[in-house]
Parts: structure tokens; sequence; C-alpha cells
């Protein structure tokens, strides 16, 4: 009698299904471009209030005491046209929530997603401004990854490149995001004591850093918010800082008040909305809290180190200078599809 000889198992890559959360991510769409088409001008004003200013620039022309960033994400927007913003945004959202819901095939992904999803819809989604444009970026450099087979080349080239002319031209702190990834990226994986020295060099770096590049660093926080008082802006989630910024002291001191401020805003502030945007940034650290220790499971594994420290980047310079909790969600909510290209990713194990 013969006995079959079993064979090595062979792990196959999982097809890509239409689920029940394909079907989820269609109708967010769906619901996003109604509201869009017809309801948007009952939603709040505060939401679209960046765009405000860019409108005024394209129709009227700059004025002195607007930003640089406004002045050129306007001229980006004159080449399309102001008749054609509202298509082109709408465009730009729907692509993008269709890279947010890709690929989801568990309920916990799910949610955790729309956790993100739902204030990056609400904050940059439904005006064009300078966060459509970081929109496009980050799909630019996450398409390989959330689409196909991760491209090292492409990922890490697209980066540098929109970084970099991003950086240049309209907000230069994303060139400081750069260097600070260079750094994460480097201890992602490396023993707390490497964290340590990397905290001690940072922290001796700004203790002798000129006062003048310490206040342009961070005064934005306190400008922002004058400015917002002086034209009767009611923001409930406005904080200066609280000590001058102008010394080594001072600016730490201010640095970890406002990641007090920022990271566990239901701390300071107690309200449903507060409560949500704590849940989104508790989800946010767990993502990155699982990529970090996925890459030390598996070194090998490019997506778990480059979009964490990409992410954590973005968060520990957003913390020198956002003046609000609202903004330091709008601003972080733009790159969130780091965090979906490394969800996508888990996905793709069995196929390495």
């Amino acid at each position: 009698m013969s006995h079959a000889i079993p064979g090595p198992v062979v792990r196959r890559r999982s097809t890509r299904r239409f689920n029940q959360f394909s079907i989820a991510g269609i109708l967010i769409v769906l619901v996003y471009t109604i509201i869009y088409a017809y309801f948007r001008e009952m939603l709040p004003e505060k939401w679209s209030v960046d765009s405000a200013k860019i409108i005024e620039i394209l129709n009227y022309g700059g004025t002195g005491d607007m930003d640089n960033s406004f002045a050129v994400t306007a001229a980006l927007f004159a080449i399309i046209g102001v008749d054609n913003l509202d298509v082109f945004t709408c465009g730009v959202s729907v692509i993008f929530l269709f890279f947010a819901t890709h690929d989801v095939r568990k309920a916990g992904d799910f949610f955790a997603r729309l956790l993100l999803i739902a204030p990056c819809i609400m904050l940059n989604m439904f005006a064009p401004s300078k966060e459509t444009v970081v929109l496009i970026m980050t799909m630019f450099i996450t398409v390989s990854t959330i689409y196909f087979r991760t491209s090292k080349v492409l990922t890490v080239g697209a980066f540098l490149f929109l970084y970099a002319i991003y950086g240049v031209f309209v907000r230069q702190y994303y060139l400081l995001i750069v260097g600070v990834f260079f750094m994460v990226y480097y201890l992602w994986r490396r023993p707390i004591k490497y964290h340590i020295l990397a905290a001690i060099v940072v922290v001796g770096a700004i203790m002798a850093a000129p006062s003048s590049i310490l206040q342009t660093l961070q005064s934005p926080r306190d400008t922002s918010n004058a400015y917002a008082e002086q034209i009767g802006s009611d923001n409930r989630t406005a904080f200066t800082n609280i000590a001058s910024p102008a010394s080594g002291p001072g600016f730490l001191v201010n640095y970890v008040y406002a990641a007090t401020v920022l990271i566990t805003p239901v701390l300071y502030f107690q309200t449903a909305s507060d409560a949500f945007m704590q849940l989104m940034i508790a989800a946010m650290l767990i993502i990155l809290y699982k990529a970090r220790r996925k890459s030390k499971r598996d070194p090998d594994r490019f997506e778990p180190r480059f979009f964490g420290s990409l992410f954590m980047a973005h968060i520990l310079v957003q913390l020198i200078f956002e003046p609000d909790l609202g903004s330091f969600t709008r601003h972080l909510t733009s790159v969130m599809l780091y965090l979906i290209a490394i969800k996508v990713s888990e996905n793709k194990a069995v196929s390495r």
C-alpha cells in the first residue's frame, strides 16, 4: 500500500477580493462626493479658512500679510483655473479615498482607517488648499506600495524629489522633515541607548543654536494665534508658548508642553470631538508601535521602517510650531497614507 509523501507547504499569495470592506469604501466615496456637490455650503466655515486665503489671492492678487506658501499654492491652482478648482479638488479627494480604503481585509483595520479618514475628509477635502497638494504628493510616494509590489527606488526617489521641491517653494519645514526622517530611520531598529544618545545630541544642538533660528522655528505658534485673535477667530484648542522660544531652555519647555497638548488633547479639552481626536492619535501611535515591532522581527521589510519613520518625522517637526489641535490634525491626516501603506504591506507579506 503506497502512501503519499507530503510535499512542502506552499504559501500562495492571497487573491485580492471584492468584499464588504470594498463596498464600504465605495460608500464613503459616494457620500463624500454627494456632500461636496450638494451640501458643502452647509459645512463649518472653519474647515476652509486656508482655502479662502488662496481663493482671495487668485481673485484679487496677493497682499503683504499673506504667507508665501499661500501665494505659491495659488499660483499652482491658477494653472488649473479658478472655475475648475472644485472639480479638481473633488477628483483628487476621490482618488485619495480609494487609496485610503484599498485592500482592507479585517474589521479592525477598517475601523482604524476610518479614524484616520474621517478628520482628513473634514479638514482637507472640502476646499482647495495647501493640503490638496500634499494629498497628491503622498499618493505618488505610496502608489508603489499600496497598489503594486513595493519599489524602493520609486518610493524613496518620489519622497526626496517631492519633499525637496515642496520644501523649497512652499513649506520650508518639509526640508526639516527630510532631515528628521533620516535620523528616525537610522534609530528605528536600534536599542534604547542610541535613542538616548540622539536625544542628548539634539538637546545640545538646541541649547547651542542661535536665538534667531529658535525664534524662527517656534514663534509661528504665537504669531498665528495672535493673528487669529486679531480677526476675531474663536479657536478653543489654540495655545501659545509658555516660555520665550528665543532661548534653548524655553524652546525645549515649549516643545514638551506642545507635545502634551497635541498628543493627549483630552487632558486639556473635554468635548466629544476631542475624544475622537484622541482615538485617532491613539490609532496612529499603535500603528507606529506595531510597525517598529515588525521591523525588529523582520529587518528586511522596507515598508514599516520607511513609512513609519516618515510619519514619525512629521509628528516630531509639527510639534515645534503647531498653534492648535485642528491645525495639527489637518497637517497630520494629510499624510496618513503612510500609515495606510504600512497596513497594506502587511497583506502582501506572503508574497515576499
